[in-house]
C-alpha cells in the first residue's frame, strides 16, 4: 500500500492528527508538571539557603570555620555547598574554593554556571557577613537536572509512540476503505468502458460509502433505462424502416429498368435511388454498431496475424487511393499474433483506411503500419487529411456526429463508431492523435479492458 494512497483517506489524516493534538496534549502536560515542579523545588531550595546564610550569620566569627567543616562532615550525599571568603576574596575554608563570579553579594540565589567548574543545576547563595566575611552557601539541585531528563525522556517516548501508535492505526483504519475505493475504481472503469450493467460494491455495513454507492447505482439504473430506451427506439426505426426503404428501392430500380424516361426525368430516379442506398447504408451501420455494442459475433474468435491483415487491406484498398491520386504506403513491421475476430478487424481497418482515402485531398499520403510495442502489437492509419481537432476526437466516435466541416461529404457519421464498437468488443484501446500534418489512429492490439460481455 502507498503511503501517498494512505494519505489520500480521511481516516488515516484524521488519526494522524488526532495523535499529534494527543502527543501535544501530553507534551503540555509534562510540560507543566516540570514547571510545577521545578518552581516548587527551587523555591524549598532558596528557603534552605537562606536560612543556613542566616544561621552562619549569627555564629561565633572564631567558631564559624569549625562548623562549615562540622556541616561538610555529616554530609554524606555531598549535596551541600559552602564557601568561606575573607574581605579581600582569599578563601578560608569550604568545598566552594573560588567565589562564584555570577553571585551578587547581599542578592538572591541564583544557579551557579557549570563552566565555572561547579555542579550543573546548583544554586548558591553569597552573604557578608558582619565582620565583612563573604560566606557562600549552595545546594546541589542534580535533582531538577535528573527530572528535566526524566520528562524529556518521557516526552519523546511518549510522543514517539504516539505518533507511531497514530499511523498504524490510521493504516490499519484505511486499508479496507482504500480496497473499497479500488473496487469502486474498477466498477467505474467496467461502465465508462461502456458496460451500463456494471454496478457499484455495496456492502452490509451502510456506511457513507456505501449510501454514495446506492446513490449512484439508481442512477446508472436510470441512466441505462434510458440509454436503453433510446438505442432500442433507434434500433427499432432502423430495422422497421429498412424493409420499405429496399422494397423503395427495387420499385424505383424497376422504374428504371422496365420504363422509357425522358431525359430530364431519368437523372432524378437515378439520385433517388442513389439516396435510398445511402439511407440504406446508414440503417445497416447502425444496426451492426447496436450488434456490436451487445457483444454478438464473440464466437469466431482465433490467432489472427495483424500482419496479413495489414497486408491484405493495403492491396484491397490500393486501387482506391490511386483513382483518388493518393499514395498508399505500408510500414508492416513484425508483430506477435492476437486473439481476435478476423473479419471484425478486417471491418475496423477498413473503415478506417475509407475514411483516411476519402478525407485527404490529392496529391497526399495515407500510411498503414504496424510495430511491436512492449505492451503488444499497434496497427496504425495516418494520413496528411484536414485531422480532426482535439476536442471533437471523444465525439467523432459517438454515433452520427459529423464536424461541420464535412457535413457536405458524403457519409453517415457511423464509420469511427463502428470501429471504437469493435475494440470494445475485443478490449483493445483506439487512439486518435495528430499526424502533424492529418489524423492518426492506433488500434493498441492488447487487452486495456475486459471484453464486452458474452465473452
Amino acid at each position: 500500500m502507498l503511503i501517498r494512497d494512505l494519505w489520500r483517506t480521511t481516516r488515516f489524516r484524521l488519526t494522524l492528527f488526532y495523535g499529534a493534538m494527543f502527543a501535544v496534549g501530553v507534551a503540555t502536560l509534562l510540560g507543566l508538571i516540570y514547571w510545577q515542579t521545578a518552581g516548587y523545588m527551587t523555591g524549598q531550595i532558596d528557603q534552605i539557603l537562606r536560612v543556613e546564610a542566616k544561621s552562619f550569620a549569627s555564629a561565633d566569627p572564631a567558631a564559624l570555620p569549625g562548623w562549615i567543616e562540622e556541616d561538610m562532615a555529616r554530609d554524606a550525599r555531598r549535596i551541600s555547598l559552602f564557601g568561606l571568603f575573607s574581605s579581600d576574596g582569599t578563601w578560608i575554608v569550604g568545598n566552594i574554593q573560588t567565589m562564584p563570579s555570577d553571585l551578587v553579594i547581599g542578592g538572591p540565589p541564583r544557579e551557579l554556571r557549570a563552566s565555572d567548574g561547579h555542579r550543573p543545576g546548583a544554586r548558591a547563595l553569597a552573604v557578608r557577613l558582619p565582620w565583612g566575611e563573604v560566606l557562600v552557601v549552595g545546594r546541589d539541585a542534580t535533582q531538577l537536572a535528573e527530572i528535566r531528563r526524566i520528562i524529556l525522556h518521557a516526552l519523546l517516548w511518549s510522543g514517539g509512540i504516539i505518533l507511531a501508535a497514530g499511523a498504524i492505526l490510521g493504516a490499519a483504519l484505511s486499508i479496507q476503505p482504500l480496497r473499497r475505493i479500488a473496487d469502486v475504481r474498477a466498477a467505474t472503469r467496467e461502465i465508462m468502458d461502456g458496460d451500463l450493467a456494471a454496478r457499484l460494491p455495496v456492502t452490509a455495513r451502510n456506511d457513507e460509502l456505501d449510501m454514495l454507492a446506492g446513490l449512484v447505482n439508481a442512477m446508472l439504473d436510470e441512466v441505462q433505462r434510458l440509454v436503453g430506451e433510446v438505442k432500442s427506439a433507434g434500433d427499432s426505426l432502423a430495422h422497421d424502416l429498412r424493409t420499405p426503404l429496399t422494397r423503395l428501392r427495387a420499385l424505383l430500380y424497376r422504374v428504371l429498368q422496365q420504363t422509357s424516361l425522358s431525359e430530364p426525368h431519368l437523372p432524378m430516379i437515378e439520385q433517388a435511388v442513389a439516396e435510398t442506398d445511402g439511407l440504406l447504408g446508414r440503417f445497416r451501420a447502425l444496426l451492426r454498431v447496436s450488434e456490436l455494442e451487445r457483444g454478438q459475433r464473440l464466437a469466431g474468435f482465433t490467432t489472427v496475424d495483424l500482419g496479413l491483415v495489414a497486408e491484405q487491406m493495403k492491396e484491397l484498398y490500393l486501387p482506391l487511393a490511386r483513382e483518388q491520386a493518393l499514395e498508399l504506403l505500408g510500414d508492416l513491421g513484425p508483430a506477435e499474433p492476437v486473439e481476435a475476430d478476423p473479419e471484425l478487424l478486417f471491418e475496423a481497418v477498413s473503415n478506417l483506411l475509407d475514411n483516411a482515402i476519402k478525407f485527404t485531398p490529392a496529391g497526399g499520403q495515407v500510411r498503414i503500419s504496424l510495430n511491436q510495442t512492449p505492451e503488444g502489437p499497434r496497427l496504425e492509419v495516418a494520413d496528411t487529411g484536414p485531422g480532426v481537432a482535439p476536442e471533437e476526437r471523444t465525439a467523432v466516435l459517438q454515433r452520427f456526429y459529423r464536424s461541420d466541416r464535412d457535413r457536405l461529404r458524403p457519409g453517415s457519421g457511423l464509420g469511427l463508431s463502428i470501429v471504437a464498437a469493435i475494440m470494445r468488443v475485443h478490449g483493445f484501446g483506439l487512439v486518435l492523435a495528430d499526424a502533424e500534418p492529418g489524423l492518426r489512429v492506433s488500434l493498441n492490439c492488447w487487452r486495456e479492458r475486459p471484453r464486452a460481455q458474452g465473452l
